[in-house]
């Protein structure tokens, strides 16, 4: 044995240190995917334990001198050298002949369980992480990219980008403004058709609001105002879509805000680097919204070289919520200027949760009058009106119901009235 060995069996052990330390940071939330990590974990320390076995022996036996004829060492009694292939590397190490046969199954072992789980992360990634570019948008740029490009390098969307950005949609702008034009394009060729069919069977879209007015349109005219607003609504529809959508996240980002900035402030008082509390953020499910919004902190820091301090200002520059953005804001501030984070995080904390109990009583004052709303509605507006109807149908007016059917009405109307607060409450119930 020689010094070679020793130094072969330390290089395996640092690799091996390295693939639990990775597997530990790493640790799947499924639980079959866990199982299997923890037995890859468990199957390395005991590898790990038997190449240690053998060092005490190896160092014993080594000796920094060569001998004169240039040979080596003769093999030490009781140690063996086993040579294998791992990751399709040839590695070697030197164990005790007694531990040989356990090595090879752990080793064995160890191999299976790095194929299934190379497997089943190739599938997770490909079904879950990755998505196929829509259909529709290759659609789009086959006909409209050259006019697309041309709108969006003169400015006319620039709103519709920022919105995007901040919507998180996946879609950069020109390839939406092509499949908007697409879209209207399909609308306007809906509208000839449309129009040559009322035209050919002499039928009327009558608008309530047009023949209402002073003056009369004839049927030819009305039949084109209709045709020309189904593009021009589908146009309207689809500019401010990344919008409303923004608005919508934003305000799911703003109810998750003050929870994920408490567990930050929470974190932050272990003195663990900035890009670790953002990490433990993005990998967890507590807050979904926020949870894509720290990830673009953090694919800018890993994907594109960033900064944290850099990443954080460009995030704010993108984040749907105006709160959001004055919290990366004044990180990147406190970091820059070597203050303290959890001081700062501490008072965001409580400014933001002061606010979300604003808010939340803001949605109890609106409840209460959404109650009262609905006990004027619901309940003493059903029995007056069952009472004039059953004395109007007793009386000389006869409405020509009988008293089963006007009950059987008056609970279809309540149920349906019921449907539409339950609705409309559920809408306006925060998350949080």
């Amino acid at each position: 044995m020689s010094l070679q060995n020793l130094k072969q069996n330390v290089l395996e052990e640092r690799e091996m240190i390295n693939e639990i330390l990775i597997f530990s940071r790493h640790f799947p939330e499924n639980e079959r995917e866990k199982l299997m990590m923890s037995q890859t974990i468990g199957t390395l320390l005991g590898m790990l334990n038997i190449i240690n076995n053998s060092l005490p022996s190896l160092v014993q036996n080594v000796s920094p001198l060569k001998r004169i004829d240039g040979k080596e060492t003769k093999e030490i009694a009781g140690l063996v050298n086993l040579t294998y292939e791992k990751e399709g590397k040839s590695k070697s190490v030197t164990i005790n002949e007694a531990d040989r046969k356990r090595f090879l199954g752990d080793l064995r072992l160890l191999d299976f369980s790095a194929k299934k789980m190379k497997k089943d992360s190739e599938k997770t990634i490909i079904f879950k992480e990755f998505k196929k570019p829509s259909k529709y948008a290759k659609i789009s740029n086959r006909f409209f990219s050259g006019i697309s490009n041309k709108l969006t390098e003169k400015g006319y969307f620039n709103s519709v980008s920022k919105n995007l950005r901040k919507a998180n949609m996946p879609f950069i702008i020109n390839t939406y403004v092509a499949m908007i034009l697409f879209t209207t394009f399909l609308a306007v060729i809906f509208s000839i058709f449309l129009f040559i069919l009322l035209i050919f069977f002499r039928f009327s879209l009558e608008i309530p609001f047009l023949i209402a007015s002073d003056f009369t349109l004839n049927r030819f005219m009305e039949n084109i105002l209709i045709c020309i607003a189904i593009p021009a609504i589908t146009f309207f529809a689809l500019y401010i879509y990344p919008y409303t959508e923004k608005e919508s996240i934003g305000k799911r980002v703003e109810q998750e805000l003050p929870f994920v900035v408490v567990h930050i402030s929470a974190i932050a008082g272990s003195g663990i680097e900035p890009t670790q509390m953002f990490k433990i953020i993005a990998l967890g499910k507590e807050y979904p919204y926020m949870k894509q919004e720290i990830r673009k902190v953090m694919n800018q820091v890993n994907f594109f070289g960033y900064d944290f301090v850099s990443a954080l200002r460009n995030s704010a520059r993108t984040a749907p919520s105006s709160k959001l953005s004055e919290v990366f804001d004044g990180l990147a501030t406190v970091i820059s200027s070597g203050g303290s984070m959890s001081e700062f995080l501490d008072k965001r904390a409580e400014t933001l949760l002061f606010d979300y109990k604003l808010e939340r009583e803001k949605s109890t004052k609106m409840a209460e009058s959404f109650m009262d709303i609905y006990i004027s509605v619901v309940i003493a507006a059903p029995m007056i009106m069952m009472l004039l109807m059953i004395l109007m149908s007793t009386g000389i007016v006869s409405i020509g119901l009988s008293i089963i059917q006007i009950t059987l009405i008056i609970i279809a109307v309540v149920a349906l009235i019921n449907i539409i607060f339950l609705v409309f409450l559920h809408l306006r119930q925060p998350a949080y």
